[in-house]
């Protein structure tokens, strides 16, 4: 759902999580999405990271486990993010944690969980692309596998070949997030091959088989394999700031655009 910084650009969507991929009878990779809307996570997600996401939950969205909000018999919600648009510090303004705990500013902890959840259709989304719901899929040019990685990964490289994209998806590792078990219990970088660790239905050893065998098939015209990173961070200390802080050297969103400029060129 990006807003591309680079001038002329446009981006439509056709999924947000996952991509059913089969060769055609040209040799063309291509995918559907198999869902009929967004299951994203909410805390994070805001006008200024995901304005596009933002409008297409102002209806028909099914909200789990983020905080509630309470205003003279009106009822909304919260999350960490949202702090723009809902006035916390307003004492009129009743505030309860994803658990049924009165939350303010001076909390201990969080009003909406770590995983906490939107559910929208996606058909409401403004940039949804005309095709999304096509059988025959779009056209595959390039995949990106990537991970949050805060050191040692650069923000973008490309595979040697096929081999090496495999190689590439299969080696992966990235910081645990709330949506695995691995983010409550380590703060280093887990495996996490193809960025589908929690998703594996059968052996992963099949599973490489069938991404390396693809290559043999006659006629098959395979798009090339490139590895992101968009988490890289470093230590920087503020003006007249006495501590150091991590922060992004990327600053993403609709900067990204300029990475995938780079990969189509």
């Amino acid at each position: 759902m990006m807003r591309p910084t680079l001038p002329g650009w446009t981006v439509e969507c056709v999924g947000d999580d996952i991509a059913w991929m089969r060769i055609d009878s040209s040799g063309v990779l291509r995918a559907i999405n198999p869902e009929s809307g967004f299951f994203g996570v909410a805390p994070g997600t805001s006008k200024w990271t995901n304005p596009y996401c933002m409008n297409s939950i102002r209806k028909n969205t099914i909200f789990t486990n983020v905080a509630s909000t309470s205003e003279n018999g009106k009822t909304g919600i919260f999350w960490e993010g949202l702090e723009d648009e809902v006035d916390i510090e307003n004492e009129n303004i009743r505030i309860a944690s994803w658990d049924g705990k009165r939350w303010d500013t001076t909390s201990d902890f969080v009003a909406a969980h770590k995983n906490s959840r939107f559910c929208t259709p996606a058909s409401q989304l403004e940039i949804i692309d005309p095709a999304w719901e096509d059988p025959e899929g779009v056209p595959i040019s390039a995949i990106l596998f990537g991970g949050r990685r805060p050191t040692t990964v650069p923000l973008v490289y490309e595979a040697l070949d096929w081999n090496h994209g495999v190689f590439v998806g299969a080696s992966m590792r990235s910081m645990a997030t709330a949506a695995s078990i691995e983010g409550t219990m380590t703060t280093r970088p887990v495996h996490d091959p193809f960025a589908m660790k929690p998703f594996f239905g059968y052996s992963f050893g099949n599973y490489l088989r069938h991404w390396l065998g693809m290559q043999d098939r006659p006629g098959v015209k395979l798009p090339k394999i490139f590895h992101v990173n968009w988490f890289r961070t470093e230590k920087r200390r503020a003006p007249h700031a006495e501590e150091m802080k991590e922060v992004f050297l990327w600053p993403g969103f609709g900067e990204n655009s300029r990475v995938l400029e780079w990969i189509f060129k």
